[in-house]
């Protein structure tokens, strides 16, 4: 198993479905549902403790209840942008949610170096 950061993994996923808002919205509806459902589900087992432990700098560090706590929040985020997609696609608040979600997940990052 290719062991990879969980925070890296989710942004690289936000930052595919930026690049997908800009080349063609409707073209591209399917790939944002499927980057969008992996970080629902990243986030959604990482919240709900069945990841324990994150790469920080090459080593292994706890998962705080309080990271856990951001994590909801970045599921939280993601189904209502995964709804938003599916009810009404508008190009400038699917860019805004995501830009929401990068920030979240960049906030767990700097609580791991805290």
């Amino acid at each position: 198993m290719v062991k990879v950061s969980i925070n890296r993994y989710a942004l690289s996923r936000v930052e595919d479905s930026e690049r997908d808002v800009e080349e063609g919205f409707e073209r591209l509806r399917g790939r944002l549902f499927r980057n969008l459902e992996e970080v629902f589900q990243l986030s959604a087992r990482v919240a709900r403790g069945e990841t324990r432990h994150r790469r920080v700098e090459g080593r292994l560090v706890q998962i705080s209840s309080g990271q856990r706590r951001v994590w909801l929040r970045i599921a939280e985020e993601t189904a209502k942008t995964i709804k938003q997609i599916s009810e009404n696609i508008d190009e400038k608040e699917v860019k805004e949610r995501l830009r929401e979600i990068r920030e979240l997940i960049i906030e767990t990052e700097s609580s791991y170096k805290n």
